[in-house]
């Protein structure tokens, strides 16, 4: 079966909720991301140190933070190891960018790119899908 190339994943939402709330949900580690597999995070937000999303004790996703200016914006490696289909493709890069639109709202914008194969065609399926969960999880959190 053929798979993409190179490719560039780009997903934007407007969020009613602040940037610094956006940052804690991507941030905070060893607590479960429903909206994303049930993984937690294990290691630390700054720039050159490793992370991994994790669930079931194994790793889903690892990779190095390359940058990092809280609440606005995250770039990390993004190298998929969910399953042997993955493992051997290279890392690619994933930015997470949240701007401010009033004191409460912000538009939020992922953007995948560097990634090849298998790790590609998913992220290009399932992005959207997951970030839309992640933008009703945070506005759940806001209701009341």
């Amino acid at each position: 079966m053929p798979h993409a190339a190179s490719t560039e994943t780009i997903y934007s939402t407007a969020l009613t909720c602040p940037p610094e709330d956006v940052w804690r949900a991507l941030t905070a580690p060893n607590v479960p991301r429903s909206w994303m597999w049930d993984s937690s995070l294990r290691g630390s937000m700054e720039p050159g140190s490793d992370y991994a999303l994790y669930a079931d004790g194994n790793n889903l996703i690892v990779g190095t933070v390359l940058e990092a200016d809280a609440p606005y914006r995250l770039v990390l490696t993004f190298d998929a190891r969910w399953d042997d289909r993955v493992a051997d493709e290279p890392a690619g890069v994933l930015e997470y960018l949240v701007t401010p639109m009033g004191e409460q709202d912000c538009m939020f914008s992922v953007r995948l790119s560097e990634l090849t194969g298998v790790t590609a065609d998913a992220m290009e399926q399932d992005t959207p899908e997951l970030y839309s969960r992640f933008k009703s999880w945070l506005e759940d959190a806001h209701v009341g």
